[in-house]
């Protein structure tokens, strides 16, 4: 997929910048970790990356065998990490097959089972340390144990909105994207595109979809703007959603947007994320 990779790549760079001088001082630029290991090398030089809350909880029972697996962590995870050899569910010798969602809006890891578990059967999730967050820190080892129930959940879940461009995503943009030195005009002088957008980046009604969709990102060689079904690897999101420090998500180049303005609410985060992963149509 283009634009894997390149976080990864970022994080090495940072971890570069850690220096070693032989004698009585030895001094350290931290901007990240040295190195994604189960024990870091020296305490503090990791932000703490740790599994907050799990959905079914360790020790649940009964739990319905149509429920996803749902890890929510104090960091942002970093995508390329998230695969079925890191991140299991098991029963006995038994490993299920199934997709991961990574979620950087609530920071938060989604599997999604290829079939029903089986019912009245107690599985495993472990999750290993090759779970790092964005910027290379590694997770601890857990298992969370849970045992399902006889069926499904009763009743069903209700199916997921899917936002569209046209109805959610664009409206958005024409109140925080706006202005005449940003990325379409104001509502005040229309609305429309402008003729230089900030960045190359056109998000007026008429061009918003050809300049996100499978475009390719200016500031980060390799990335897209947008990756339909992984809004995790899309540039936008990664710009749109703020990090620890204000600005975007770590190991993102430039700044939050918008710009010098308080960042999106979550509910029009969570709009744009969804929009991604289901498919950015």
């Amino acid at each position: 997929m283009a634009g894997r990779g390149w976080l990864r790549a970022t994080a090495r760079a940072h971890a570069g910048a850690l220096v070693i001088l032989a004698g009585a001082a030895a001094v350290f630029s931290l901007a990240a970790c040295s190195r994604p290991t189960a024990e870091q090398p020296l305490p503090g030089m990791c932000t703490p990356f740790r599994l907050v809350s799990s959905m079914p909880e360790s020790g649940a029972q009964q739990v319905p065998v149509d429920a996803p697996i749902e890890l929510r962590f104090s960091d942002f995870p970093d995508p390329d990490t998230v695969t079925l050899g890191t991140v299991q569910l098991s029963s006995g010798l038994q490993v299920r097959l199934g997709t991961f969602t990574v979620d950087l809006v609530d920071r938060s890891v989604r599997f999604d089972t290829r079939n029903y578990l089986s019912p009245n059967l107690t599985y495993l999730v472990t999750l290993t340390t090759a779970v790092t967050s964005l910027t290379g820190c590694a997770t601890k080892a857990t298992q969370l144990p849970f045992r399902t129930g006889p069926g499904p959940a009763d009743p069903p879940p209700p199916p997921p909105v899917v936002p569209t461009l046209e109805a959610d995503v664009l409206p958005v943009f024409a109140a925080r994207c706006a202005g005449s030195t940003c990325h379409r005009q104001a509502a005040e002088a229309g609305g429309g595109c402008l003729a230089t957008p900030a960045k190359g980046l056109s998000l007026c009604d008429q061009e918003a979809r050809a300049s996100l969709v499978g475009a390719a990102a200016i500031e980060v060689d390799g990335a897209l703007r947008v990756v339909p079904g992984d809004a995790a690897r899309s540039l936008l999101l990664r710009k749109l959603v703020p990090g620890p420090t204000g600005g975007p998500v770590p190991t993102t180049p430039g700044h939050r947007d918008p710009p010098d303005e308080p960042p999106l609410p979550t509910e029009e985060l969570r709009l744009i994320s969804d929009w991604i992963d289901q498919g950015a149509r």
